[in-house]
């Protein structure tokens, strides 16, 4: 295991802990990351002192902080262009709901029961900054060594109960570091999942949100992706907060397209997918309405519809972004769009005008990844490719994707067609604009004033001067 990297900012504070008679720790992934061997990120300190009295040591050293917590005795700590979060050992006692927030929280506890508290044995492990030794109350070392995610408490089911968030956290940590989580850590989750019901939609998003780019983050590969999404189903998470690919579960597809049934398809989907966000959501989601179109109509047909549709109710129920949810619920919508690859060229071009650039490569990136979800195709996907090959033509040829990239404005327009300001110029460019995508040589004044004469001898008395 490798070593702890001490700054000379973060001796500074042990030293100065050590002044006032206390002893300073680095605790939770700093050191579980030093001793894996990967980057730090975050560095969390603590010790027995309360923030009271650490602001008073800090602002006689002229060392920046502010308290970030005060019921939970946290302080956000800046000195020599590096940033600590320290915190207080402290003890917590819950409610029966899972709801995340302590009803009573007692400073002045020592290390153990510090240790105790918290989620992870691999998360608990204590480093002493000037005599250079680690503690370990739960034996978090070991558990790296074996690479498990185990509970602190020897009963399981208390640190699952007391905090809800903690279900996901084990999915996502499992995911991030490649680790394997404990069997009865995996069962108190799934015995306490109905605590995520008490948790605010917004944190639950935020950790399935990491959990979905867990592979990019260390760099753990997609493997331990799908086996932090595994966990997700076996810990009982998608059965609370997303019943809609629950109920797909066992739902069988055509052995001929497909491998897996409906919801392993798309937890091997989005595992396989190219690592962004509004992709690895989209494939999560992309055939939840299967079970509702089999149920309603006894095939699969005009899924897309009913996925999009579930898409849109999650992510409103998650709380997520507006923006981030109309795009991803586009995605489901159009993720079916010219399946077999038999729509004429002229036609996936205006759908990429339509569209956008960016959405269409996306849409690609869906592409590949459902036919390589289903288990059986790799390698090129034969309708991607031809996208691809269009869209690179579309650029090769300088064929505009926007109205800003016409060689005509709108005064141009009006004084063509003889018409004032008014709706009909947006309308003929945006015809001229689908023309010139198809035939990007006529993207020229002259060739579009002739069109655009073409097109406006539909015009009303009313758009003349």
């Amino acid at each position: 295991m490798a070593e702890l990297n001490i700054s000379a900012a973060l001796l500074r504070l042990a030293k100065l802990f050590d002044k006032n008679g206390a002893t300073l720790y680095c605790v939770g992934g700093m050191v579980r990351n030093s001793l894996l061997g990967l980057p730090v990120k975050d560095i969390d300190i603590c010790s027995t002192l309360p923030i009271d009295a650490v602001e008073s040591i800090l602002s006689s050293a002229s060392i920046e902080c502010r308290q970030k917590g005060a019921s939970f005795g946290t302080l956000d700590i800046k000195t020599d262009g590096q940033s600590f979060e320290y915190a207080c050992f402290r003890t917590e006692k819950y409610d029966s709901t899972g709801s995340h927030r302590p009803t009573e929280v007692s400073f002045g506890a020592n290390i153990e029961q510090d240790a105790f508290r918290r989620d992870f044995t691999v998360n608990a492990i204590y480093f002493d900054i000037l005599a250079n030794k680690l503690i370990d109350p739960t034996g978090g070392i070991d558990d790296i060594g074996k690479k498990v995610l185990r509970a602190t408490s020897e009963d399981p089911n208390t640190i699952m109960r007391d905090d809800g968030v903690r279900i996901m956290r084990l999915a996502r940590f499992a995911a991030q570091l490649g680790f394997t989580a404990d069997e009865a850590t995996v069962c108190a989750a799934y015995n306490n999942r109905a605590g995520l019901k008490d948790i605010a939609a917004e944190r639950i998003f935020l950790e399935l949100c990491k959990l979905l780019m867990a592979d990019t983050c260390y760099n753990m590969g997609r493997e331990s992706l799908l086996y932090g999404l595994h966990l997700l189903d076996s810990c009982g998470v998608i059965e609370v907060i997303l019943p809609e690919l629950k109920l797909c579960d066992g739902l069988k597809q055509r052995r001929d397209y497909h491998k897996y049934e409906v919801m392993e398809h798309c937890l091997q989907a989005c595992a396989c997918s190219y690592p962004k966000l509004e992709i690895r959501l989209a494939m999560l989601l992309h055939d939840t309405g299967k079970a509702s179109a089999f149920y309603h109509h006894n095939s699969m047909h005009g899924h897309e519809m009913y996925s999009a549709s579930i898409a849109e109710s999650f992510l409103t129920r998650m709380k997520a972004p507006a923006a981030l949810k109309n795009h991803i619920v586009q995605l489901v919508r159009y993720h079916m769009y010219d399946l077999k690859g038999e729509a004429r060229p002229r036609s996936i071009k205006k759908r990429f005008v339509t569209w956008g650039k960016a959405f269409a490569e996306e849409l690609i990136l869906v592409r590949e990844a459902d036919v390589h979800g289903s288990g059986i195709e790799l390698g090129k996907v034969d309708t991607a490719e031809r996208w691809k090959s269009i869209l690179s033509d579309m650029e090769s040829d300088n064929a505009p994707f926007t109205e800003k990239q016409l060689n005509c404005t709108g005064e141009d327009i009006c004084r063509w067609l003889d018409i004032k300001p008014c709706r009909r110029v947006g309308e003929v460019k945006r015809k001229l604009l689908l023309h010139c995508a198809c035939k990007p040589q006529d993207n020229n004044s002259c060739t579009l004033e002739k069109i655009a004469r073409d097109i406006g001898r539909g015009s009303t008395k009313d758009d003349k001067r």
